[in-house]
């Protein structure tokens, strides 16, 4: 019904009820409206029920033109006005708080509405501007009291003013204080949801997590043409017993942030860590021979930085890389901590070809070099025997065509 509003504290659902509720409150006062307007239009108060006449034209024309780019600041606007206004002017009209049977304290619903629908800074305003309606009224009151007991007239109105006042101010702080909670909790809300689903982009694929987001369960999907790279740290077992847990994990942090930072640039997608081996593919959506591409230059990448790594810190490490391409079943597992996986036969040949890659090699299949041959320089292994596997044609990737 109205253009999409930008995001409020915890976003659209809170500008959608503040849609709801407003027109809601509109509706609801404008059948009071009619009811007044009838009424007094039945006891010859003509000009009185001519004033929520007055509103009940203005509410229709209003909510008409909600379609309009700024609709609902225009019905806002117009109802916390009229709602203040013309109370106090049929109070005026009919002859005072008495006489018009106190139907100013209907202005009330101004600052009450503002709270909800202008936040609490722009109620406060409207509620000032209520309470110098009440004082006016007591002036208006003032000269028509007529005395039945000792109070004299003046204390009368100031304490028919004062009742007024009083028990709207308490109304209005605590609903203020209200207001102010629930906008502190729908922060705290929208931070945390925020969080989550930062937590969950980081541990999913994009369109996985949106799936996610929708409460799609089960995830489950076969993949053609998917390139998985397995790539293991030659050697870091020995290291590790020699250093504390602090150096391994810090060494460990800083390889595979890096290799998290060129999978990033090559638009692999991260599936695990098993130790010090690094599991990611590509595939996952875009045309197969791009895939590849970005697989093998992963690979050279990692390569080339994990060689840095060691020589700045003088370490006996190496990398082996093996890489395959074919179809995989991948999906999410688990209710509690669950992760995103791929199984099936090419997972197992691209750790095959990394356990039986040599150290500072990238041993790939025949299916991956068909697909990047025109763009990488590779050396061919003739066919290899796996480990539970049948033999596979593989190549050493050895660098890119320039």
């Amino acid at each position: 019904m109205f253009a999409q509003s930008p995001l409020i504290r915890s976003g659209n659902e809170e500008v959608g009820l503040q849609h709801r509720l407003l027109i809601l409150s509109t509706f609801m006062m404008t059948g009071a409206a009619v009811f007044w307007s009838a009424l007094y239009g039945y006891f010859g108060e003509f000009a009185a029920a001519a004033i929520p006449g007055t509103y009940v034209v203005l509410s229709l024309a209003f909510l008409l033109a909600l379609k309009h780019r700024h609709g609902f600041a225009l019905l806002r606007t117009s109802q916390l006005a009229a709602s203040l206004l013309l109370p106090f002017f049929l109070m005026w009209e009919l002859g005072g708080f008495v006489n018009s049977s106190a139907v100013v304290v209907w202005s009330f619903t101004s600052p009450i509405g503002a709270l909800m629908f202008a936040g609490r800074r722009q109620a406060a305003l409207w509620f000032v501007a209520f309470i110098l309606l009440i004082l006016i009224g007591s002036a208006i009151e003032y000269p028509a009291v007529t005395l039945d007991n000792l109070l004299p007239a003046g204390v009368i109105v100031a304490l028919f003013a004062m009742n007024l006042s009083g028990v709207s101010i308490v109304a209005f702080v605590m609903m203020s204080y209200f207001v102010k909670q629930k906008n502190t909790a729908l922060d705290l809300l929208a931070l945390e949801r925020q969080r989550s689903e930062q937590l969950i982009e980081n541990m999913l694929p994009n369109s996985i997590s949106e799936r996610l987001k929708n409460e799609q369960r089960p995830i489950a999907d076969q993949l053609d043409d998917v390139t998985i790279i397995f790539a293991d740290i030659v050697g870091f077992t020995g290291y590790a017993m020699d250093h504390d847990p602090d150096e391994i994990v810090q060494l460990l942090d800083q390889i595979f942030s890096d290799f998290d930072r060129i999978s990033d640039d090559q638009g692999l997608e991260k599936i695990k860590t098993i130790g010090d081996a690094y599991m990611a593919c590509s595939g996952l959506q875009g045309t197969a021979d791009a895939n590849a591409k970005g697989a093998a230059q992963f690979a050279l990448t990692a390569m080339k930085d994990l060689k840095k790594i060691v020589a700045d810190k003088r370490l006996d490490l190496d990398l082996r890389i093996g890489i395959h391409t074919g179809t995989v079943v991948a999906g999410v597992i688990g209710e509690r901590k669950y992760s995103y996986d791929i199984w099936g036969d090419a997972v197992n040949i691209a750790a095959r070809l990394q356990q039986t890659a040599l150290p500072g090699e990238i041993l790939m299949s025949g299916a991956t070099v068909e697909l990047i041959s025109s763009h990488f320089n590779t050396e061919p292994q003739g066919t290899t025997t796996l480990k539970g596997h049948t033999p596979v044609d593989t190549f050493v990737l050895t660098g890119s065509i320039s």
